[in-house]
């Protein structure tokens, strides 16, 4: 079976977040699982991803010429592999005058490129013409990735192609949105303009086009396929979620469990797995002095690794900070984003410099160190297609605290004040989403540590024993190929 990725970012290469993970992560977990599998990955050739790929030293093949043709536009690119042939290769479309500038989606001011559309049906149609060359044979299965891949479905079935077609939505509130008038600029039949197709309230998005055009749709986690079929979350495509689109799957992301391992991570200060974990502790100690706290075996030490953003909650983190000392928190926050937010950390971190550090930014080895030093993870999102950091924290022995979002509710298992909670938890959830239910949540992860610290280490057992690896999902989505070739 011949599988073509579709998507806008890979680790290490271009990354903005958990897309590209899951983008470089399932074609490898999906080969693994049999011989008969052969992916190929098309991904932008970014300024960035050049510059990450020759300071790595890091040699990018010849490849394909290609003239790819879009309404009026005729752009001549170049598909071009890194590394020699295997199953699941990675191709770069090299196209400077689409992709050779800073950022992936939008200009250093913050604005978005206002040519995104071009670009992203150049990615869609390049990946399918050329997808026979990369592939060995015409490919069996096309799987796009949120709404950057969103034409990819579209081209397909205009071409006429025996392929089958899957859209994962990775989240649902970037819908790739356009004016109308995208439509003659990309070549694209004015029928398509439809509701139950690409218009979206007067609009183009290419995502809802990408959704319509697929044989299944995918998002990464069973509760999030929910939850986008409420008002609530759905983003003004419930509706169309719930009555146009073929079939909705939801399937939990997983992480590779050899680069994310305490036992063997070379950033970290000492090392440790679920059967020993004293190493954890020298983690603790030196990640709080990396940081200027004071280490402190009374209190338990918290850490927040997120973008500063509504949607991540650390607003509601930030409400209780007052309250730290006294319920035996230290805290270490890691992030940016929202410049009001990240004021407000700062702020915070100046008037409780005895409990509270802030990092702002984002720094890769850092994040490992906390994992590893932290006794709770705080993940207080307001949604939460599947979370990644919560996957992270258990696999690093910290105990996630997280509201009951998403996949967060998936992966988070809390199982409240039973007499089986010991030996079942893997965290604490809150619900519904607030300042006072994330403070109970808190409190009853502080009295498991204080009044029982053999159960506490238990929880903190569970969830580094927890598999969280690509294994069972990369099986899931091998039968939902399968699947979708059948329907077609």
């Amino acid at each position: 079976m011949r599988v073509l990725h579709v998507a806008s970012e890979v680790t290490p290469w271009a990354q903005t977040g958990g897309l590209a993970d899951v983008v470089g992560a399932l074609p490898l977990a999906t080969t693994a699982l049999s011989s008969g599998i052969r992916t190929a990955t098309v991904v932008p050739l970014y300024q960035a991803a050049r510059a990450r790929l020759t300071a790595a030293g890091v040699s990018v093949g010849d490849g394909f010429r290609h003239e790819v043709v879009v309404g009026a536009h005729r752009i001549a690119v170049r598909l071009r592999p890194i590394g020699p042939d295997s199953a699941a290769r990675l191709w770069l479309l090299d196209c400077p005058e689409l992709y050779d500038r800073p950022g992936f989606y939008a200009h250093p001011s913050g604005d978005d490129w206002p040519d995104n559309p071009l670009r992203f049906a150049v990615l869609s149609r390049a990946a399918v013409d050329l997808a026979p060359a990369i592939l060995g044979g015409d490919p069996d299965v096309i799987h796009g990735h949120d709404w950057q891949a969103g034409l990819a479905p579209i081209y397909s079935r205009q071409d006429g192609r025996a392929a089958a077609t899957v859209l994962t939505v990775h989240n649902l509130a970037y819908r790739g949105l356009f004016g109308k008038h995208v439509i003659n600029d990309l070549g694209l039949p004015w029928t398509f303009f439809h509701h139950q197709q690409l218009e979206f309230w007067d609009q183009v998005s290419f995502l809802k086009g990408g959704m319509a055009f697929s044989d299944i749709v995918t998002t990464v986690s069973p509760t999030y396929a929910e939850e986008i079929r409420t008002p609530e979350r759905g983003e003004g495509l419930n509706e169309f979620l719930c009555h146009d689109v073929r079939r909705l799957v939801g399937i939990v992301n997983g992480i590779d469990q050899e680069t994310w391992n305490p036992a063997t991570d070379p950033v970290l200060p000492a090392r440790f797995d679920a059967l020993d974990r004293s190493g954890k502790a020298i983690c603790r100690e030196a990640v709080c002095r990396e940081v200027g706290l004071t280490p402190d075996g009374n209190s338990a030490l918290a850490v927040a690794i997120a973008r500063m953003t509504t949607q991540k909650g650390l607003d509601l983190l930030a409400d209780l900070a007052p309250e730290f000392a006294k319920m035996g928190i230290k805290l270490i926050i890691l992030g940016a984003g929202d410049p009001d937010l990240e004021q407000r950390w700062r702020a915070l971190s100046s008037q409780f410099a005895d409990t509270i550090a802030v990092q702002i930014g984002f720094d890769s080895a850092l994040s490992r160190r906390l994992y590893a030093g932290a006794d709770l993870f705080i993940m207080p999102s307001r949604f939460e297609p599947c979370g990644l950091g919560q996957l992270y924290a258990m696999r690093y022995g910290a105990i996630p605290v997280v509201s009951g979002v998403g996949g967060l509710r998936d992966t988070v298992i809390d199982p409240h004040d039973t007499d089986l909670a010991v030996t079942q938890r893997t965290g604490f959830r809150f619900w519904p989403i607030s300042a006072d239910n994330l403070r109970t949540a808190l409190l009853r992860a502080i009295a498991l540590r204080q009044a029982n610290p053999t159960g506490f280490d238990q929880v903190r057992a569970n969830g580094m024993n927890r598999d969280s690896s690509w294994t069972t999902s990369a099986h899931t989505y091998v039968r939902l190929y399968r699947a979708a070739r059948t329907v077609r």
